[in-house]
C-alpha cells in the first residue's frame, strides 16, 4: 500500500472514528492494541496496517473491510 492509499486509509478511518465517538485509546482497546500513538500513526498514514488489523477495525466499526478500503 503506498502513502497515498494509507493516508485515504487513515482518514478514512479517523472519520469513521469521529463519527461514533470514539477516542483513539478506545478504539485501541477494541482492536486489542492499547496503543494511541498505533491508531495515531494508522490516521497519519505513517504505518502500514496488516489485513488482521484492518479486519479488527471493521468489526470495530460494524463495517465491511471493503468498506475501509474503497479507494
Amino acid at each position: 500500500m503506498g502513502i497515498d492509499q494509507r493516508k485515504i486509509l487513515g482518514s478514512s478511518i479517523r472519520r469513521l472514528r469521529d463519527e461514533q465517538g470514539l477516542t483513539q485509546e478506545q478504539l485501541a482497546s477494541m482492536i486489542g492494541n492499547g496503543s494511541k500513538q498505533y491508531i495515531s500513526a494508522i490516521e497519519n498514514g505513517s504505518k502500514n496496517v496488516t489485513i488482521d488489523v484492518l479486519c479488527r477495525i471493521a468489526e470495530a466499526f460494524g463495517i465491511k473491510v471493503k468498506d475501509l478500503i474503497d479507494f
